[in-house]
């Protein structure tokens, strides 16, 4: 079963028509290549019309569903339509509206990464289990966010990687409930290391290294402070500071009238894709044997 966060629950573009004799459904402004065999479509706004089981995707407009048997048989031609591959019992409960816009009362596909994201990060989306999550969300009296979620629907094999079938989003990949449920997480693995009595004209370096749980690419940005306590500013490359976008922050030699970094803090801040909470490094200090 293919799911992708709340994305998966509804898709409804454009309008459709059907021949009832073919069984086969038209569609205008619809994009049914990212629809699959196996999901159902539910016909007219509201499901005024009945639901059938899509069989065969041709292509962005066509589709072929199994029967008709479950459709009113009022003509079908230029109806609002919705698809879902959630359970059929989910779909109906009306504690949660699949078409929110907000993230109360959602239902989400949740993989093994999410959950384990989630639970590392300490985020208050964490839930018990992947699979099919009801996921309740309000505001207590203090103005705090709460968070309820119960496992619909246990699935270990739940998967998050294949393009969605939602209006509230829209576009390939969930991107838009990374914020809060994050495809992976990072964990740094080494330290910058603070240096002192480095000689006026020796170069050095700090060092951070990370790791994302699963992989995906992941950027880093030095960034410095002086004198302790004042603010952090972003590094830019210079005749002193080399490599201030990766993990290894090259300091140059310097001398006695150079603006040398002596005394000065630095940290880092790694980042990734698929939502993964930034995390910054120690901070350090740099200081020099001669001032």
């Amino acid at each position: 079963m293919a799911l992708w966060g709340t994305a998966d629950s509804i898709y409804s573009p454009g309008t459709i028509s059907l021949v009832y004799a073919t069984k086969v459904i038209t569609g205008s402004g619809t994009s049914f290549s990212s629809a699959y065999v196996g999901s159902v479509i539910y016909v007219g706004a509201g499901n005024t019309v009945g639901e059938a089981v899509i069989t065969a995707v041709t292509n962005a407009t066509t589709v072929s569903i199994a029967t008709t048997q479950f459709l009113s048989g009022v003509a079908v031609a230029g109806l609002a339509y919705t698809c879902s591959q959630q359970p059929k019992y989910v779909i109906q409960d009306s504690n949660y509206d699949l078409q929110a816009t907000s993230v109360d009362n959602k239902i989400r596909g949740v993989d093994v990464y999410e959950t384990v994201a989630a639970r590392e990060t300490g985020s208050k989306y964490a839930v018990a289990h992947a699979g099919w999550v009801g996921v309740h969300t309000y505001t207590d009296m203090h103005g705090n966010l709460r968070v309820k979620s119960e496992t619909l629907v246990a699935l270990s094999g739940i998967s998050t990687n294949l393009p969605p079938l939602d209006t509230d989003y829209g576009t390939f990949g969930d991107a838009n409930d990374d914020a809060v449920l994050a495809d992976n997480y990072i964990t740094i693995t080494t330290q910058p290391t603070a240096v002192a009595g480095i000689g006026t004209t020796t170069a050095t370096t700090l060092s951070v290294f990370a790791i994302s749980t699963p992989l995906v690419g992941l950027s880093t940005q030095w960034y410095f402070a002086y004198p302790i306590g004042a603010g952090f500013t972003a590094l830019t490359n210079n005749s002193i500071y080399s490599n201030v976008a990766g993990p290894v922050l090259g300091i140059a030699a310097t001398t006695i009238t150079s603006s040398r970094p002596n005394g000065y803090s630095f940290r880092a801040i790694v980042t990734g894709s698929g939502g993964a909470t930034p995390v910054t490094s120690n901070t350090v200090t740099v200081g020099y044997s001669t001032v």
